[in-house]
């Protein structure tokens, strides 16, 4: 298993398709993983600290997992 973060959502030319990139914490790899465009805009909200005006499916999932003293641990991305 490698812990990958967030570099940051990236559009591949010519196509206009966004991407997150990720990178393995322990090494100079990146994981492109292409995302819908909904996809792409939520995670640049929120790395540029953007408050969108109604909650996000990830934001509704944290206020329900936080009040019951549920951590998120580790995603797996399985396939």
């Amino acid at each position: 298993m490698h812990e990958l973060e967030v570099v940051g959502v990236r559009i591949e030319l010519p196509s206009n398709q966004p991407l997150v990139l990720l990178k393995d914490v322990n090494s100079k790899r990146h994981l492109p993983i292409w995302i819908g465009a909904p996809e792409a805009s939520a995670i640049a909200m929120f790395q540029h600290g953007i408050i969108p005006p109604r909650p996000l499916t990830h934001a509704l999932m944290i206020a329900t997992l936080e009040p019951l003293h549920a951590p998120i641990l580790r995603v797996e991305i399985v396939s």
